[in-house]
């Protein structure tokens, strides 16, 4: 793999190709809101040595101990390269220093790839859950506790509400 930097961002051009990556993606079930992308608490960016952009990831928009993750495409050209790793391990860092006590991310059954990149990270399986967009998926749950004072249970209980668990 040739060197890849790994930057965090808030360039508007830089976070319009970032949004073009996502826009572009091969599994794109659901179109980027592109407001909502670009309140995102903090964005990386995977960028080769001449300065393209082939991967994206963030902490999606929001305040307090609680950050969710979301967002993470890496161009088809450069997959099976650790990338998406090394892009949910710069968020971890990143929220760190945000002082985000817990990060949480929503995963759709069928993305095997996203489940195994969390779970390698030390994210721990919470629950499957009915997709709220009454499309009949089932969308696991996964938390990262960062602090060891987190109730991670009631937080994450409070972030699943009333939605319908998957039996």
């Amino acid at each position: 793999m040739s060197k890849i930097n790994f930057v965090i961002s808030n360039v508007p051009a830089e976070l319009a190709l970032a949004a073009q990556l996502i826009d572009n993606r091969d599994d794109n079930a659901h179109p980027l809101n592109h407001k909502d992308f670009y309140k995102s608490r903090a964005v990386i960016l995977a960028k080769t040595v001449a300065g393209d952009i082939i991967g994206c990831a963030a902490i999606k928009a929001g305040e307090g101990i609680v950050g969710e993750l979301g967002y993470l495409v890496v161009s088809r050209h450069y997959r099976r390269q650790g990338i998406a790793q090394q892009l949910t391990q710069k968020r971890i860092e990143v929220a760190q220093t945000l002082g985000i006590s817990i990060l949480y991310a929503t995963i759709r059954d069928e993305n095997v790839a996203s489940k195994a990149n969390l779970l390698k990270m030390g994210f721990q399986f919470w629950r499957d859950y009915l997709s709220i967009r009454g499309t009949g998926n089932t969308v696991g749950w996964y938390f990262l506790a960062l602090t060891d004072d987190i109730d991670a249970s009631k937080v994450m209980q409070s972030l699943v509400g009333d939605r319908i668990p998957v039996v």
